[in-house]
């Protein structure tokens, strides 16, 4: 058994190198993503909670910008770093099981192949955050068993803390584990003291966060609500089993299901029976919801990476033809699925390969949703452009109204893109009704001259006195709700926007 974890040192290295110093130099028309647009936007206003999301994302992108600027780097860099931990956690994990030298490369490189991992770790988002943690609980979980130290649930109270102040759906992982732990002798630890002085510790971690749920009316509940409701689409129990299959790349089903058969077995007097339980228990979950959403489990894999490069090292190390087999298996799938992980291929080859696949997913409601390029990809197209269209409309007006002009954007990537692509142009004041931006407020009374984003004359005609058109906004091949998109000049609000601004919400 190989004692350092240099096998995975390189694959790690390379994955962050390609995110974060490659990857741009072949970004072509690929630009910022939606969300990195938001995340800006709320890491310039700290606080404990967002009604999306809760505070660790925004404040740990404050202080990369404290110290790489506004630039992409200061995005990326994070993301990447999280992908070479986890890439290389994963391995240190295999060799924890007992894997040599050969079964942690396994292990990693199927990893990092994987097109989920390079969707999630290649722009700036809670989500990225989310999948290491999840990985970091699960190993200590199995630290748990191998040295059969109970002590250790105070660390995992601890880790689960932190992920919590980062995505609420940590409760998820929690709510699996009791189904594990009670379905398998694992149960003795319910027992323990310190499970329970675990859990405390988590609770005070986040109980910031939960007293500005409750200041603000408990926003994220809302959101949550209407996410399930309005926008994640329910899918048939085959499709959701198969985008699990399909964004771990067919070429790494090998690895993930012998780790799950590996957790099934007792090995060494250690049982982590328990941890193929909650993974079980959450797909099924997914199952039976009809969930669109393939990540929502992503950070379990990685611990079923880490035991499948166990089984497949002793399986394949005294077969070289089927270590031939796997190596290129794996390789072939990669390559083939890399195109959409990955804005490595020019838009309009990218929608005609991913077509060829047949896999460009609709992962929410609405026709507004459904786009010949993946969405992952399809949100980082057009940011500049819409700038630059909301730019010359301003332009157009006179020197007064420039001066006391406001822009309302309808949704948070509009928004972010006009706070920060068009800071140096000066397109502010932004604000807008989605999600947390709701909550910074509406505009000081009275409005007497702004540029709406979309929206119909009639409705505007309604709120304002004056309302004229002076463009279209044109994306080709983004998010079809973001395309042939009105730019209207306003003027002289009829009454207080203050007082419609509740009837504006929009918590999706």
């Amino acid at each position: 058994m190989s004692t350092s974890p240099r096998p995975l040192v390189p694959v790690a290295l390379a994955m962050v190198v390609f995110l974060v110093i490659l990857l741009p130099g072949l970004l072509g028309p690929y630009g910022i993503f939606i969300d990195e647009l938001y995340y800006l936007s709320c890491s310039a206003r700290p606080a404990w909670g967002y009604v999306d999301h809760p505070p660790l994302a925004p404040i740990l992108l404050r202080l990369s910008r404290a110290v790489l600027g506004d630039g992409l780097l200061a995005l990326r860099l994070p993301a990447a770093m999280a992908a070479g931990l986890l890439v290389l956690g994963t391995g240190l994990l295999a060799r924890r099981l007992g894997a040599g030298a050969l079964g942690q490369g396994l292990a990693g490189v199927a990893l990092a192949t994987a097109p989920l991992v390079q969707v999630m770790f290649g722009f700036y988002s809670m989500n990225a955050f989310e999948i290491l943690l999840w990985g970091a609980l699960t190993w200590i979980l199995v630290e748990i068993e191998l040295r059969r130290e109970p002590r250790l649930w105070l660390l995992f109270g601890l880790v689960a803390g932190v992920a919590l102040l980062n995505k609420h759906t940590v409760v998820l992982l929690a709510a699996g584990l009791a189904v594990g732990l009670v379905l398998t002798p694992a149960r003795r630890h319910l027992k323990s003291p310190w499970l329970w002085l675990g859990a405390v510790l988590a609770a005070v971690l986040v109980a910031p966060n939960l007293l500005w749920q409750v200041e603000n009316g408990w926003p994220s509940l809302e959101f949550y609500r209407n996410a399930s409701l309005y926008k994640q689409v329910r899918l048939p129990a085959p499709a959701v089993a198969g985008l699990q299959v399909v964004f771990l790349s067919p070429g790494t089903l090998p690895v993930w299901l012998a780790g799950l058969y590996f957790v099934f077995r007792r090995r060494d007097g250690a049982d982590l029976r328990h941890l193929g339980v909650l993974y079980l228990a959450l797909l099924g979950l997914m199952v039976a919801k009809g969930e669109s959403r393939p990540d929502r489990i992503a950070g379990l894999y990685p611990v079923l990476f880490a035991a499948g490069g166990v089984v497949l090292e002793r399986l394949v190390s005294p077969r070289r033809w089927l270590l031939a087999a796997l190596v290129v298996w794996l390789g072939l799938w990669g390559v083939a699925l890399a195109p959409l992980g990955l804005p490595v291929l020019p838009p309009h080859t990218a929608a005609r390969w991913a077509a060829t696949l047949g896999l460009v997913p609709q992962f929410e409601q609405g026709e507004g949703k459904r786009t010949e390029l993946p969405q992952w990809l399809a949100d980082r197209l057009g940011w500049e452009q819409l700038v630059d269209d909301v730019a010359a409309a301003r332009d157009t007006l006179s020197p007064a109204d420039r001066e006391r002009v406001v822009f309302f954007a309808p949704s948070y990537g509009q928004a972010g893109a006009l706070e920060w692509l068009g800071r140096d142009r000066g397109l502010r004041p932004v604000y807008c009704t989605h999600n947390t931006w709701y909550l910074w407020g509406p505009p000081p009374d009275p409005v007497d001259v702004a540029i709406v984003l979309g929206n119909e004359r009639d409705r505007l005609e309604t709120f304002f006195e004056e309302v004229e058109l002076a463009d279209v906004y044109d994306c080709d091949l983004c998010m079809p709700w973001r395309d042939d998109m009105p730019i209207w000049v306003v003027r002289r609000a009829r009454g207080r926007i203050a007082d419609r601004w509740p009837d504006w919400k929009h918590f999706e």
